[in-house]
C-alpha cells in the first residue's frame, strides 16, 4: 500500500523542508523516491515518486521549471528542491504551475543533507509495504483457513482491523482472452480439474471443463495502482490482496451501501485514467458479522465475478445483496441438489444440443431474456421469426412441456441460472 505524502512530511518536520506550493496535493500517494537532476531524467519516472533535485544537472536555474513540468507529466507526487549553489531560488512561474496543479513543491536549505530525507522517506515506505504484505497474508489465512483463527485474528487486531468488525470482500478480474475448452485432469478425490482457473460445465462431455480466460496481469496491476491511490487519499479502511491473478479488496466496518459507493468510485478512478473495463468482471460479497466470515464474503464475491464473466457483463458490478435468485442458488452448499435440478430442467436440452450441434438452449435463454417475445428473440439472434417459432416447438417436444405455462417458464428459467452457477 502507498503512503500519503503528508505523513512522510510530518515525519521529517525537523529537516527544514518547507512547502512552497501545491498544498492541495499533500494527500497524494508516494511509492518511492528518486534523484532527478534534469528534465530528461524526470521523464523516466513511473509515477507516484517524490523527485529530489539539487539542480546540478541544469544549465541554468530557469531550467527547473521544465524539470518540474516533466516530473508532473510523468505522474510524480511532488518535487523537493535543494536551494544552494545550483538553484538560488524558485521562479514564480514554477510556483504558479505547482499551485494550479496541486503539485507539492518543497525547498530545503543546502545545509540539510537531502540523503537523510530520502532515507527517512524510503524507510517509511518500506515499512508500510512490509505491513501491507503481512496484512495481506493474514487476510489470505482468514479467507482460506477460517478455522485457524490463530493465523489471522491477532495480526488483524494489531493492524487496526478488529475481529468483531463487519467485513465485505470485492473481487476484480481482468481477462486477457476468451474462455476455451480443455480436457480435465483427474484429481485425488476422483473429480476433475484443470487448475484454479477452471469450472465444470454442466451438459458438456464428461471430462471437459471451461477454462476462463487468462488473467491480464498488467491491467490488474494498473487497476491496483489506481485503487490503492484512491484508498490512500481517502484513508479508507480497505486492504488490498492479490489472489490467483485477481484483485481482492477487503472493506472493514462499512455498510453494503458504503461499499457499493466506494467500488463505483474506484471504477470511476480507473476510467479517469483512460482505461476501459473491457473483459473486467466485478463481484461484491455480503457484509459479514466478523472477521471469521471474511472467507464466506470472498467466496460469494468470487462466484459473482465468475457469473459476470459467464454472462458477458464486463464492467458491471454484481452485488450480493442485489443478486436475486443467484443469492439463493449460491447459498446451496450441496451441489448434488443443483445438479439434480439442472438435469430435471434443461439438462436434456443441453445434451440434445451437444449431440446435434444445435443452439436450442441459447434460443431458450434469449427467449426468456426478452420475456417470451418471439420478435425480439429473432432480432437478437439475427434469424427469422419462423425459425424461432420452430426452435421453440422443438424445445417443447424435447422437454415434454408447454412454454405457454408460467410455471414451466419459471422452472426452466431457474434451470438456466442453475447451469451458470454450476459452471462458475
Amino acid at each position: 500500500m502507498t503512503v500519503r505524502l503528508k505523513e512522510l512530511v510530518e515525519q521529517t518536520a525537523d529537516r527544514n523542508m518547507v512547502l512552497v506550493a501545491g498544498r492541495g496535493g499533500l494527500d497524494r500517494p508516494v511509492r518511492w523516491v528518486h534523484m532527478v537532476e534534469n528534465e530528461e531524467i524526470a521523464g523516466f519516472l513511473e509515477g507516484q515518486e517524490i523527485a529530489f533535485t539539487t539542480g546540478i544537472g541544469l544549465e541554468t536555474q530557469e531550467d527547473l521549471y521544465p524539470l518540474v513540468k516533466s516530473a508532473y507529466a510523468s505522474g510524480a507526487t511532488g518535487v523537493v528542491v535543494n536551494i544552494g549553489p545550483f538553484i538560488h531560488q524558485i521562479s514564480p512561474e514554477t510556483i504558479r504551475f505547482c499551485d494550479e496543479h496541486d503539485f507539492p513543491l518543497f525547498k530545503v536549505p543546502w545545509s540539510v543533507h537531502m540523503a537523510q530525507i530520502m532515507h527517512s522517506f524510503s524507510l517509511a515506505i518500506t515499512m508500510s509495504e512490509k505491513h501491507s504484505m503481512e496484512l495481506a497474508a493474514a487476510l489470505e489465512n482468514a479467507i482460506f483457513h477460517p478455522d485457524r483463527e490463530e493465523m489471522y485474528l491477532e495480526y488483524l487486531e494489531q493492524s487496526g482491523f478488529a475481529k468483531d468488525w463487519n467485513y465485505c470482500v470485492t473481487v476484480f478480474s481482468a481477462c486477457a482472452d476468451t474462455a476455451m475448452m480443455m480436457p480435465a485432469e483427474p484429481m485425488d478425490d476422483g473429480t476433475s480439474a484443470v487448475g484454479a482457473a477452471t469450472a465444470s460445465v454442466a451438459g458438456n462431455e464428461p471430462g471437459i471443463h471451461l477454462v476462463h480466460g487468462h488473467h491480464d496481469a498488467e491491467r490488474i496491476a494498473l487497476y491496483s495502482r489506481d485503487i490503492e491511490s484512491l484508498i490512500t487519499r481517502n484513508q479508507w479502511r480497505v486492504a488490498v490482496v492479490h489472489i490467483e491473478g485477481r484483485l481482492v479488496l477487503v472493506f472493514a466496518r462499512y455498510t453494503a451501501e458504503q461499499v457499493e459507493m466506494m467500488v463505483r468510485e474506484m471504477i470511476a478512478a480507473i476510467r479517469s485514467q483512460g482505461m476501459t473495463l473491457e473483459r473486467t468482471y466485478i463481484g461484491v460479497g455480503k457484509v459479514t458479522k466478523s472477521a471469521r466470515c471474511i472467507g464466506k464474503s470472498y467466496n460469494q464475491a468470487l462466484k459473482l465475478e465468475r457469473l459476470q464473466h459467464l454472462r458477458g457483463r464486463a464492467g458491471e458490478v454484481a452485488l450480493y445483496d442485489n443478486s436475486g435468485i443467484d443469492k439463493l442458488l449460491l447459498a446451496v452448499s450441496d451441489h448434488a441438489i443443483l445438479e439434480d435440478y439442472y438435469h430435471d430442467s434443461i439438462g436434456p436440452l443441453v445434451e440434445y444440443d451437444r449431440v446435434n450441434g444445435t443452439d436450442l438452449t441459447e434460443t431458450l435463454r434469449v427467449y426468456f431474456q426478452f420475456s417470451g417475445s418471439v420478435k425480439e428473440t429473432a432480432a437478437s439472434m439475427f434469424v427469422h421469426r419462423n425459425t424461432v417459432s420452430y426452435k421453440l416447438n422443438k424445445i417443447e417436444d424435447i422437454l415434454g412441456v408447454s412454454l405457454s405455462d408460467f410455471r414451466t417458464r419459471e422452472f426452466l428459467s431457474v434451470g438456466l441460472q442453475v447451469r451458470e452457477v454450476l459452471d462458475c
